[in-house]
């Protein structure tokens, strides 16, 4: 809070702009500057006129200004040209002639006590020189700090603000930021090929056998690890989900020997465990075995759909969830789609390789898929099982490894990726097993076989894990603090208005109040019928934005229609290339990348072209919301931060539209093409355009569903922001007429300690604006 702002609050009770000046900082070497100042400062609307009458008064203007002073406007824009010059190069000296001058005027009963107070109380040395250091401050460049640091220092701040804060609404608004800073989730999903080695390094990390053979032998099921009171609960498929398995065993053999196996055990049992909806059951941890173990007898797990952990470890006590994947190859391709929406949520993935048998086509074709097409930006992977092979086998499979990329790239037609792929990607071998036993009180087992803590692995997997997820250079760690900022420092504006408005109402008289209260009461009607017409302007833009939503489902079918025709063309052009040149068939491998392809960079354009549209839409509404704002005398900020609908969805539309599995289709198509001939390529075509016709039909529901539950939710949150502005000035208004009721009602209490109560809300105005000071972005 500046000078000026402070002082015409205080002891005007009013915002005075500066409109000329006085050249008042020529005269300020003058040794009786500071006294002629005090003087001139004292003047009010309430004593003006006497000064101004008097030529000694007149005599004193004329030694800092060469301008007339004549009217109360005139003293208020040399009050504000003497504070510009208080602000420049002052020492606690001069500011201490200013306290005697006040002191001085006091006695001679040229000023009450009460301005007494508040002037010496605005001219603190101690308080207008913490106030330059705090500026000072401001110029030297914040170093990044980690999300824990972060977080504590914004709740250390969220409880001080607690103990300043006046208004119970705004109090409320800090809490809940509070909680959002509490309650943000930070995901790892954990994958790879079965034997692996997953459960051994996620109890390596927890530091305890909550997974693994102790408790979950070969897991079949999707587990997601949660901090919490120990439970374990498992969720079943629904009815939905089941037919969908029955009717992919017609083409897949594993599946069907999956479901034969399933329907032979269970028998009647199916209809009470698979219901229309997902149920579940709270089941003991030590039993979770029964339920989700391959080898389990009962064989409970092929009905069990995932399973969900909760541990009181202290590795998960920062929020941290572990989506815990069966095994890549999974024979129910449902649980590959299960999984994959689980992951594309996951802000961080470790994928495990298995020293032995790393760099499968499975591993490899799930690499390239993550970091191209399911918004995977970093990517682990964990060499398992490091201990039972050389430094120089290791480095072996790690070049390996990024030659089967390199390759897998090729076939696909996107070599131009590996430099991305690889820069995004780290290895790090781990000794799963031997770093399980330093975590579980099994040191010197580990060190006497030559492993001790530090060549496990485990350490850097750790160090790797905190740097990405809560490090300084986390994206979404940044983006949650600076989210938090934001809203704390809206809340302390408006906490910084609210006692500013307080200010204003004790600097007044009781007619005053009276007065301002019957011109609230006169505005009411208008101020009503400016809400219900904005209200009524909004409603009508979310339902048109509503109504948009049907056009871009429009949009969306037309395109996966003509998506459908292209991978048609494409598998059939390459069919009847192949026959014309090497008078073969192209091979299945060609057919399902050619697939494959297609059908992810297919999406992938829609989705994108869906999300253009929909911000461009969003955007034009915003604008115009903002404009209707503004006619109406609003002041909503600036460059449209408020309504910035490119700003707003930047993250939406980016995740989880290519968690549909391709297998039944591939397979129908690859045994399709394994059987035609030179001379049918018509009845190929035929059948093409009607196994994808059919297969489609769940990828495009999936589709639709999911970019109409994203449109939806953005929606409403994108129109809660644009309605923000009108019920923050309307909760205004309201807390405004409130306060300036009580002040009437209780003017006789207050007025005894009324300097009191302005010098101490005036305290608090000035600690609110350093702390919002010190929220730097």
């Amino acid at each position: 809070m500046g000078l000026a702002n402070d002082y015409f609050l205080l002891f005007h009770g009013k915002h005075i702009e500066q409109t000329t000046t006085y050249g008042t900082i020529d005269n300020k070497n003058q040794d009786d500057f500071f006294d002629i100042s005090a003087l001139i400062l004292c003047a009010s609307r309430k004593n003006y006129e006497k000064f101004i009458s008097l030529r000694s008064f007149n005599d004193l203007v004329s030694k800092v200004t060469n301008k007339e002073v004549k009217t109360l406007d005139d003293i208020y824009q040399l009050q504000h040209c003497l504070l510009d010059s208080l602000k420049v190069d002052t020492k606690n000296i001069h500011l201490e002639k200013l306290h005697h001058a006040f002191t001085y005027l006091l006695e001679e009963n040229i000023i009450d006590n009460s301005s007494h107070k508040i002037l010496i109380s605005l001219f603190d040395p101690e308080e207008l020189t913490a106030n330059d250091e705090i500026d000072n401050e401001e110029t030297i460049s914040e170093e990044k700090i980690s999300f824990k640091e972060a977080k504590s220092t914004l709740e250390n701040t969220i409880n001080d603000l607690k103990e300043i804060f006046k208004t119970d609404d705004f109090i409320d608004e800090l809490e809940s930021t509070k909680n959002y800073l509490g309650n943000q989730k930070f995901s790892i999903g954990i994958t790879g090929v079965m034997n692996a080695g997953k459960s051994t390094m996620l109890n390596a990390l927890m530091g305890e056998e909550i997974l693994g053979s102790a408790v979950v032998p070969e897991t079949a099921n999707l587990t997601i690890v949660k901090h919490g009171e120990p439970s374990a609960s498992v969720f079943y498929w629904n009815k939905n989900e089941w037919d969908r398995i029955e009717s992919s065993a017609k083409q897949i053999e594993s599946i069907a020997d999956f479901v034969k196996e399933t329907k032979s055990i269970f028998k009647d049992q199916l209809d009470e465990l698979i219901k229309e909806e997902s149920i579940s059951e709270e089941v003991d941890i030590k039993n979770l075995a029964k339920f989700t173990s391959a080898e389990a007898s009962g064989k409970k797990c092929n009905l069990v759909k995932y399973v969900e952990l909760k541990s009181d470890l202290d590795f998960l006590k920062d929020g941290i969830e572990i989506v815990d994947t069966p095994g890549l190859d999974d024979p129910v391709i449902q649980r590959e789609e299960i999984t994959k929406e689980y992951l594309s949520q996951c802000d961080l993935m470790l994928h495990l390789m298995n020293v032995s048998q790393s760099a499968t086509l499975k591993d490899v074709e799930f690499i390239i898929d993550a970091l191209l097409y399911q918004n995977i930006t970093k990517l682990l992977i964990v060499i398992t099982r490091a201990d039972t092979v050389s430094k120089e086998q290791l480095n072996e499979v790690i070049n390996y490894t990024k030659t089967s990329i390199e390759n897998q790239l090729k076939a696909q037609n996107k070599d131009s990726k590996l430099d991305y792929i690889l820069k995004n990607i780290k290895f790090i071998p781990i000794s799963g097993k031997m770093a399980l036993l330093h975590r579980t009180g099994r040191s010197q087992k580990a060190i006497e076989a030559g492993y001790p803590i530090e060549n496990t692995g485990i350490l850097e997997i750790e160090e790797y894990l905190q740097e990405t997820l809560f490090g300084t250079n986390s994206n979404k760690s940044e983006l949650i603090i600076k989210g938090a900022k934001a809203q704390i420092k809206k809340t302390i504006e408006k906490e910084i208005k609210s006692f500013n408005y307080e200010l204003i109402l004790l600097s007044k008289s009781k007619e005053e109040l009276e007065a301002d209260l019957e011109e609230f009461n006169k505005k009411k009607d208008t101020n009503k019928r400016i809400f219900t017409s904005l209200k009524e302007d909004i409603n009508l833009y979310k339902n048109d934005a509503k109504e948009y939503l049907n056009t871009l489902e429009t949009f969306l079918n037309t395109e996966l229609v003509e998506l459908q025709n292209i991978i048609r063309q494409r598998v059939y052009n390459d069919v009847k290339y192949s026959f014309e040149k090497t008078k073969k068939r192209p091979p299945s491998s060609r057919v399902k990348t050619i697939i494959e392809t297609a059908i992810k960079d297919g999406i992938i354009d829609i989705i994108r072209d869906y999300r253009y549209k929909f911000i461009k839409k969003s955007q034009s509404i915003g604008e115009v919301c903002e404009q209707k704002y503004q006619d109406l005398g609003f002041v909503i900020g600036h460059k449209n931060d408020n309504f910035d609908a490119r700003g707003f969805f930047q993250d939406d539309f980016k995740a989880g539209f290519l968690t549909s599995s391709n297998e039944v289709l591939v397979s129908k198509i690859t045994n399709e093409v394994s059987k035609t001939k030179a001379s049918k390529l018509a009845e190929l075509n035929r059948s093409l355009e009607s196994f994808i016709k059919d297969e489609f039909s769940s990828i495009e529901t999936n589709i639709l569903q999911k970019a109409k539950s994203v449109s939806g939710n953005l929606i409403e949150s994108f129109f809660n922001q644009i309605e923000e502005p009108l019920k923050t000035f309307e909760h205004k208004l309201k807390k405004d007429e409130k306060s300036l009721q009580e002040r009437i009602a209780n003017f006789e209490q207050n007025e005894v300690n009324k300097d009191e109560i302005t010098i101490s809300t005036h305290k608090k105005i000035k600690k609110l604006k350093n702390i919002n000071k010190g929220l730097k972005s």
